[in-house]
């Protein structure tokens, strides 16, 4: 398939996460999509740029249809999860397939919550465009702003690859959930509980945290946990 090729459905029977979860989708209410990209100009280790991206144009394509006081509480819960306030509006899972000492291509799945209103699952903390204007959306206005926010920002990405990586990593750092401010975590191989603030995210994924009493810490996916206010961990 092409560069830029694009899939989606109104109906979705088996979503996945990252690392085996689910995602919950009701028919008709929501957008199930995958982007195909070719990023084979880029070395292997810089494949998370790819999530940055995505991440990045799912985040401005929502606030776009968002009242601007709740526009900017929209953000990226890191590696790439998108955030209105503490509630899980998108997820993303981004599969990328190596050929030799290049990346062949990047499958982007994106899971969107834009009329869902109630989820019959254990997610901790889902919500959507109606959960947080009251209004019903149009699903397809939703899709193509999304899909037209990714393709732009690729061919530009493409275009000089160099100087827009810089400019996506400071952009995903400034757009991070809890970017500001001591919040819990859970270091998920020991199981300790501590407060600490986002220092960074390196370019190749891991997030820094520095502790409450100063340690810098480096995390790679699925090695710290958020607490979101509920109390429930969260990867």
């Amino acid at each position: 398939m092409a560069d830029g090729t694009v899939v989606w459905t109104t109906r979705q029977t088996a979503g996945r996460g990252q690392m085996g979860n689910s995602w919950e989708s009701a028919d008709g209410q929501n957008i199930a999509l995958s982007v195909l990209l070719r990023p084979d100009f880029l070395a292997p280790h810089n494949q998370f740029i790819i999530s940055e991206l995505v991440a990045l144009c799912v985040a401005d394509a929502l606030r776009g249809f968002l009242p601007a006081d709740i526009g900017q509480k929209v953000t990226v819960k890191w590696p790439n999860d998108i955030y209105v306030a503490d509630g899980k509006i998108c997820g993303i899972l981004i599969e990328n397939q190596l050929q030799g000492m290049k990346l062949a291509y990047s499958v982007c799945g994106i899971g969107i919550n834009v009329n869902q209103e109630r989820w019959l699952g254990n997610a901790p903390n889902p919500t959507s465009l109606r959960l947080v204007t009251g209004q019903t959306y149009d699903v397809e206005a939703v899709l193509d702003a999304v899909v037209a926010r990714i393709l732009t920002r690729w061919e530009a990405f493409m275009a000089n690859a160099p100087a827009q990586q810089e400019i996506l990593h400071r952009r995903f750092c400034e757009s991070l959930y809890r970017r500001e401010g001591l919040h819990p975590y859970v270091d998920a191989a020991t199981g300790e509980a501590f407060q600490a603030r986002i220092a960074g995210v390196e370019p190749m994924g891991p997030l820094r945290l520095i502790t409450a009493d100063g340690e810098e810490r480096t995390y790679s996916f699925k090695e710290v946990k958020f607490v979101l206010p509920c109390g429930v961990t969260k990867e």
